[in-house]
Formats: structure tokens, sequence, C-alpha cells
């Protein structure tokens, strides 16, 4: 992200936090209506906080069980491999020429 965004994204969040706190301040209401607002606020944000903290716990947990699903598929495969791979003979690869045998084919 360019500088520019990065600071103007900054700036937008600083000035709502500055206009939300003069409105409050400047609010025609008593110091205990104040308060009070700012208290159901407060609980607001946290409730949604403590939401959102549930939802990611959630996702969390059901993309680590298809992880955990996924890799002990792949292991099954992999050792399903590798006993097909014991059973078939052992087969080596030279880069030597091959020479024939020039007997056999004198006959």
């Amino acid at each position: 992200m360019k500088e520019y965004h990065k600071s103007f994204i900054r700036g937008a969040v600083a000035g709502s936090i500055a206009g939300s706190l003069a409105a409050l301040l400047f609010a025609p209401k008593s110091g205990r209506d104040l308060r009070q607002d700012i208290k159901d606020q407060a609980r607001l944000v946290s409730d949604r906080g403590q939401e959102l903290a549930g939802k990611i716990t959630d996702v969390s947990i059901e993309y680590t069980d298809k992880i955990k699903d996924t890799a002990s598929a792949v292991i099954h495969e992999i050792g399903q491999f590798r006993k097909k791979s014991e059973v078939l003979p052992e087969v080596s690869i030279s880069s030597a020429p091959v020479q024939e045998d020039t007997k056999k084919d004198s006959l």
C-alpha cells in the first residue's frame, strides 16, 4: 500500500475519533447522561469484540479440522504408495552405456 494511502487512512481514523469525542463533549447533555452514553457505547464495542472473537475462534477451529483431515489423507496416501512400491522389483538407473553380448548374436 502506498504511503499516501496509509496517511489518508490514519488521518481519517484520527479525525473520526476526534469528531466523536467533540460531539460527545459539546452535546447539550448533562454529565450523568454523557457518562451513561459513554458506558453504553463501551459496552456495545465490548460485546461486538467478543462476538467477533467467537466467530474467529469458530472459523479457526473449522479450518484446523480441515487441515488435520487433509494431512491425514495425504499421510494415508503416502503409506499406500510406499506399500505398492515395496511390491515392485527394484529398478536401478545407470548412465553407463549398455554393452550387448556379441557371442549370442553370432550363433
